[in-house]
């Protein structure tokens, strides 16, 4: 590969960065590839400028990367809270999905730390409409069991 042939495929990983269509993966393989494919290039000037623009770019991807799964990570949160707070079915199917949200952002918390107290806060709000359809259910089961 030469100076140009760099510079081409450079643009182009830049252009994926930007467009935020590719995985961290996928964009980090590209910067291997193209560091390996200029281990030839050794004109000074050259070499001083691919290694500063490849340096440039693994923390364009390194940035894209936390960016990414930051969004992953609240994308994942307003969904779970989303369905809990969904009114359909019965009361006790609600208090079902509310567990299953509440337990989903808690794994969650457990795997992203940075993030860990921001998610907790967010299954308060669910944790006090589970208490709230649980007060219901129990309402509910003593009116059946006085009727019966």
């Amino acid at each position: 590969m030469n100076y140009d042939e760099f510079n081409t495929e450079y643009a182009k990983v830049l252009d994926k960065i930007k467009s935020g269509r590719a995985t961290w993966s996928e964009l980090s393989g590209h910067v291997t590839r193209l560091r390996q494919a200029t281990g030839g290039i050794t004109a000074p000037v050259e070499r001083t400028q691919i290694d500063s623009d490849l340096a440039a770019l693994s923390q364009m991807v390194d940035m894209s990367r936390r960016t990414n799964d930051k969004e992953d990570v609240w994308t994942v949160t307003s969904e779970a809270i989303r369905r809990a707070s969904s009114q359909e079915g019965s009361v006790a199917d609600r208090i079902s999905r509310i567990e299953g949200a509440i337990n989903d952002i808690t794994s969650l918390a457990s795997r992203n730390p940075d993030e860990r107290d921001a998610l907790m806060q967010s299954t308060s709000t669910l944790r006090i409409l589970h208490s709230s359809l649980q007060a219901s259910l129990r309402a509910e089961q003593a009116e059946a069991a006085a009727a019966h």
